[in-house]
């Protein structure tokens, strides 16, 4: 094992779990705020709320529609791995103003669309790339390095903003597009982000990393890069996480859809939506405070168990069980922030956090893509979500076995090898 020392260049630990979170709160405001209105929690969901007026309007289809968000996820796909690799070296500061800002001007292009769906689609690929530092991936390294301790219910913490987003959201933007339009909608999405990105940079200026042990390479303990990529463990992690938003990424966007399908009215449906972004708070917060607590893949493989028969249940009786949607939409969609962070860290420490968290978080952006498409599919195919509602609980089973057979974790954090 190389020799290690410590790294004076950083803030010195904090006591205890409570000494962390009152001296470190504002930097996990921060995040929370910027994850509550950033390019995963607002973009998808609000087509989702103008799903049936861009169908009404420009006569798409909702697989044409759903092409866009899937477009999105597709381009953060791509982009994660180098944003891993610029977060490990420029200030979550800049990267946060920048990407916040190009969210909202792309809200604005969208408020402007036509029926050419080309503007459409070559927006959300814009987006992907000048506001994907708006993702959590940046937040989850920022939280990740301020936290030991509480590390868990941090990033759980942090990942409130998308279940408020998920809660007011539907709450407050269905009955305003209702009366205002679409177009509206999107401008008060671009007010919002834009009034929010200056208290986010502020609030991530304060960030104060802990101190870690430096090698006497001169990097952080942990396993390279190179070297978790050849370990089986990251691969299990890789494909789990992306079966979660496979199973569960493309309801988060039809829900509203299907609701209104049924037949259930719009401050219903907004309800019952808004149900699962408080079901996302206290899911989020809950995983979080019991990874710090319990072997954290076991946790994992409750959590997706459970979504997995909500979803299941949903698909066998319909409209009534559509609380158990937004139930498993809470538990499972945000894992990629708690769950890869948490992971990512015991697994192989903070040497190359930002790479190895931006690839795994490239694979849950890959299920992302794929989920909000094969559920429009279905729905133009069949006319209804049962067939697409009966595959998303095997996958999510399936993610449940996987986190099932994932290693113990190694004493403290992860450290590198002798010849590393």
């Amino acid at each position: 094992m190389t020799v290690v020392r410590t790294g004076l260049a950083e803030a010195a630990p904090v006591g205890g779990t409570g000494g962390e979170f009152a001296t470190r709160w504002p930097v996990l405001l921060g995040a929370t705020l910027g994850i509550g209105v950033g390019v995963i929690a607002l973009p998808s969901p609000a087509i989702g709320v103008f799903m049936r007026a861009l169908q009404a309007e420009f006569g798409w289809t909702r697989t044409e529609i759903s092409l866009g968000p899937t477009i999105l996820i597709g381009g953060l796909a791509l982009a994660s791995p180098l944003l891993g690799w610029v977060a490990d070296r420029v200030s979550a500061v800049w990267i946060t103003a920048v990407a916040l800002t190009a969210l909202a001007a792309s809200f604005v292009v969208f408020s402007q669309l036509g029926p050419d769906i080309r503007l459409y689609y070559a927006t959300f690929a814009l987006m992907a790339v000048t506001a994907c530092g708006a993702a959590t991936l940046v937040y989850a390294r920022v939280v990740s390095a301020n936290f030991v301790r509480g590390r868990g219910l941090a990033l759980g913490l942090a990942m409130v903003g998308n279940g408020l987003t998920g809660i007011l959201l539907p709450m407050l933007l269905v009955p305003y597009a209702a009366s205002a339009g679409w177009r509206q909608g999107f401008l008060a999405l671009a007010v919002l982000v834009a009034l929010a990105a200056p208290a986010v940079a502020f609030l991530m200026s304060l960030s104060r990393p802990q101190a870690v042990a430096i090698t006497a390479a001169g990097h952080a303990p942990g396993v390279s890069f190179d070297r978790a990529v050849k370990d089986r463990t990251f691969w299990i992690m890789a494909l789990a996480f992306a079966l979660i938003p496979l199973g569960a990424g493309g309801l988060h966007l039809h829900l509203l859809a299907f609701l209104a399908d049924e037949g259930v009215p719009p401050a219903t449906a907004g309800a019952i939506a808004g149900l699962g972004g408080f079901a996302l708070i206290v899911g989020r917060v809950l995983t979080g405070w019991l990874i710090d607590r319990a072997f954290a893949p076991h946790v994992a493989a409750g959590m997706m168990a459970i979504s997995a028969a909500c979803i299941g249940s949903m698909g066998l009786f319909g409209a009534p069980a559509g609380w158990l949607g937004a139930v498993a939409i809470g538990l499972s969609i945000g894992a990629e922030l708690d769950l890869i962070g948490y992971l990512t860290a015991r697994y192989f420490g903070m040497r190359a956090y930002g790479r190895i968290y931006g690839l795994l978080y490239a694979a849950v952006l890959v299920g992302s893509a794929m989920s909000p498409l094969a559920y429009g599919r279905v729905s133009d195919l069949t006319g209804g979500y049962a067939l697409a509602l009966f595959g998303a609980a095997g996958v999510l089973a399936l993610a449940a076995v996987l986190f099932l057979t994932l290693r113990r974790f190694p004493e403290g954090e992860a450290q590198p090898s002798a010849s590393e």
